[in-house]
C-alpha cells in the first residue's frame, strides 16, 4: 500500500512540475529572446537607457516570481500571485511599446500570447477582463507616445490593433467554451460508467480509485478509515416470493437509506448484487458501527407494498465492519475482513451488526455456551 501511495504522489508532483516549468520556460523565453529583437528591429527614439531599465526590472520580477512557483510555498498563495502576474505582463508590454514608439512597434503581439495563456487556465469572464485591460493600457501607451504630437497618431491603426486584442479574447473564449463543453460531457459520461443506475450509488468500477485515495488520505491524516460491508438478508426468497420489480424497488430503497444516513465525505457503492459497501473517514470503530446499525434500523423499520394496503412485510439487513489500517495496513485486505464479518453476521442469525474483530469474542462466547449446554 505504501508503494502505491508514494508512487500515486510522485506522479502527481512531478505532473505539477512539469506545468510550472513550462510555465517558467515560456515567460523567461519571451523575456530574454523576443523582447531584445523587437528593441533591434525598432528605431527606438528614445534612449535606450530607458529600454534596459524596464528589461532590468522586468528580469527582477520574472526571477521573483520563478523563485515563488518553484518553491515550496503555499500553492494556493502561488495560484493567486501567477493570475495577477499576467496583468503585470501586460504592464511591461504596454511599458515596453511606450519605449518602443507605441504603435509604430508590433510588440504589442506580445499580449496575444499573454491573453491565450492566461485564458485557457481560467474562464471566460476572466479573459474578457484581461482583455479590456490590455486594450486600455495600450491605447493609453499609444497616446502618451503622440502626446506632443497628437494629430500623428493613426486612430485607424490603433482601433485595429485593439481590435485585434479583442478578437484573440473571443478566439481563446470560444476553446474555452467548447474544452469546458467537452470536460461537461466526459464527466457525464464519466459518472454513467461508475454509477449503478438502479440506485444511484457508485458501482465498482469507481470503488478501486476511491479505496486507494481514502487509503492515502487515511496514511497522512493518522485518522481510520472504515469499511462497512451490507447484505440484504432472504433477497433471493424476497425476489421469487414477490419479483424482480419488487426487487429492484427494495434495492433502490436501501440506496435511498444509505445516502440519507452518511455524510458528504462518505461514500456509497453497490458492491453487486444485493451487496452493498460504505467508506467512512475519520470515525472511530465503534461509532462507524453505530452508522451501520442505523441504516439496519431504518431498513427493518420499511414496509414494502404492491399497492395500498397490501404490505409484503419487512425485510432486514446484515453488516459487516473492518478499519484501516487498525485491521490491516492494506486496504484491500481489510475490505475481505468486512465481508468475512459480514458472512458471519449471517451465520449468527443475520439483521446484525458485527465488526472483524468481534468474530473471534463472539465465537468464544458461542464455544462456551455450547461447552455448558452439553455439560448439562
Amino acid at each position: 500500500m505504501n508503494d502505491v501511495i508514494n508512487g500515486f504522489l510522485k506522479e502527481k508532483k512531478v505532473r505539477n512540475f512539469r506545468q510550472q516549468k513550462n510555465f517558467v520556460y515560456f515567460r523567461w523565453m519571451a523575456l530574454l529572446v523576443v523582447i531584445p529583437l523587437f528593441f533591434l528591429v525598432s528605431d527606438c527614439p528614445r534612449t535606450e537607457k530607458s529600454f534596459w531599465i524596464t528589461f532590468a526590472l522586468a528580469i527582477l520580477y520574472n526571477g521573483f516570481q520563478t523563485f515563488l512557483v518553484l518553491s515550496k510555498i503555499s500553492k494556493n498563495w502561488i495560484k493567486k500571485f501567477v493570475g495577477v502576474a499576467f496583468y503585470f505582463d501586460i504592464v511591461f508590454i504596454c511599458t515596453f511599446s511606450y519605449i518602443l514608439n507605441g504603435i509604430d512597434s508590433d510588440i504589442y503581439i506580445l499580449m496575444f500570447f499573454v491573453i491565450a495563456y492566461y485564458g485557457f487556465g481560467k474562464d471566460v469572464s476572466s479573459t474578457i477582463n484581461i482583455s479590456i485591460f490590455s486594450i486600455i493600457l495600450y491605447t493609453v501607451s499609444s497616446f502618451l507616445v503622440k502626446a506632443d504630437n497628437i494629430e500623428q497618431l493613426n486612430i485607424l491603426k490603433l482601433v485595429l490593433r485593439d481590435f485585434f486584442i479583442l478578437l484573440v479574447s473571443y478566439g481563446v473564449s470560444i476553446v474555452i467554451l467548447k474544452v469546458k463543453k467537452y470536460d461537461e460531457m466526459h464527466k457525464r459520461e464519466f459518472k454513467l460508467a461508475r454509477t449503478d443506475k438502479l440506485t444511484g450509488l457508485a458501482n465498482r468500477h469507481m470503488l478501486e480509485q476511491k479505496l486507494e485515495e481514502e487509503a492515502l488520505y487515511c496514511e497522512y491524516s493518522k485518522k481510520p478509515l472504515n469499511i462497512l460491508m451490507f447484505d440484504i438478508d432472504n433477497f433471493k426468497k424476497f425476489n421469487d416470493t414477490y419479483g424482480h420489480v419488487w426487487g429492484d424497488k427494495l434495492l433502490s430503497l436501501f440506496g435511498d437509506i444509505i445516502m440519507q444516513s452518511i455524510r458528504e465525505t462518505d461514500f456509497a457503492f453497490r458492491y453487486g448484487g444485493e451487496e452493498f459497501m460504505i467508506i467512512i473517514r475519520d470515525l472511530d470503530l465503534e461509532k462507524a458501527k453505530s452508522v451501520g446499525d442505523r441504516i439496519r434500523r431504518l431498513l427493518e423499520k420499511q414496509n414494502l407494498f404492491a399497492e395500498e394496503g397490501t404490505s409484503k412485510g419487512k425485510v432486514t439487513v446484515s453488516c459487516g465492519v473492518a478499519q484501516f489500517p487498525t485491521h490491516s495496513d492494506d486496504i484491500k485486505k481489510v475490505v475481505d475482513y468486512a465481508d468475512r464479518a459480514l458472512y458471519y453476521a449471517k451465520e449468527m442469525g443475520k439483521n446484525i451488526v458485527i465488526s472483524y474483530d468481534e468474530i473471534g469474542k463472539l465465537r468464544q462466547v458461542v464455544q462456551t455456551d455450547m461447552d455448558a449446554y452439553v455439560s448439562k
